[in-house]
């Protein structure tokens, strides 16, 4: 198995000794499961007093980001900066994996992690944002079409037959079809353009729009784990929940995904 075809980026912000425990469950389940692949770490203006490793990790980077509040945007401009291999599953701290998944077979340009067909975000914002990215034109279409027909937003394809939305913007990308991304959207500039979490939420809808304009085939394939909205105890499920169940030995799901407000 050729161990540099893919590695793991992972976004991580600490502000309390709770969250400190989400990067260290995430990152010890990763090592168990792919002892060689390469695992970095994107830290997001954590509060460093609370950041503890449990371990001393092994084939770790830790990159202290000089972009605060960015977020999920983070690991493609890190990513663009260094190729550290050429696919790149990209991860929140919050998302624990407990069985293997086979990254090294996976023959994909992008894959969203979980996607969505529906969501609601302003329009306005979003035409903020894509004001920073170069030929934004048929993504601009998609998002005023769409702000046309209803209230709600609802993210569609070009051909307006299939909705797409890149849950938390965490994703399976190859490098060079990012690259080729940025050099179509030019993506770094959205780090003036992303700050706060409303922003963070219209970049996952803009970034599955992108996703899908330049990779038809996620017309029919649309993420890795399926609909968010149908994933166990969706946006409830916390990480005393977590602990409670693997005590008991009965996980809702081999992916399991905690929500926090942070």
């Amino acid at each position: 198995m050729n161990q540099t075809k893919f590695g793991f980026i992972i976004t991580r912000h600490v502000n309390s000794i709770k969250t400190n425990k989400y990067w260290n469950i995430n990152t010890k389940l990763l090592r168990t499961l792919y002892p060689n692949a390469q695992i970095v770490i994107i830290d997001d203006n954590s509060m460093q007093k609370f950041v503890v490793p449990d371990f001393e990790y092994k084939n770790l980077t830790i990159i202290q980001s000089e972009y605060p509040g960015r977020g999920e945007l983070l690991p493609y401009i890190y990513y663009l900066k260094h190729r550290w291999f050429e696919n790149a599953i990209i991860l929140h701290d919050s998302v624990f994996i407990h069985k293997h998944i086979p990254f090294e077979t996976f023959n994909f340009k992008v894959l969203p992690l979980w996607h969505s067909t529906y969501f609601n975000e302003s329009t306005n914002n979003l035409l903020r944002i894509l004001n920073h990215l170069t030929n934004n034109h048929n993504i601009n279409r998609v998002i005023i079409n769409n702000n046309n027909k209803t209230r709600n937003y609802n993210l569609m394809s070009l051909n307006k037959t299939k909705p797409i939305l890149c849950f938390g913007t965490m994703s399976y990308i190859n490098y060079e079809f990012l690259q080729q991304l940025n050099n179509i959207y030019s993506i770094t500039n959205l780090t003036n353009a992303v700050s706060c979490r409303n922003d963070r939420c219209g970049l996952e809808r803009i970034m599955g729009i992108i996703f899908s304009i330049e990779d038809p085939k996620l017309k029919s394939h649309y993420s890795l784990f399926g609909d968010i909205f149908k994933h166990y105890s969706a946006f409830k499920y916390n990480l005393d929940n977590y602990e409670e169940h693997l005590n008991r030995g009965k996980l809702p799901s081999a992916t399991v995904k905690i929500w926090t407000g942070r």
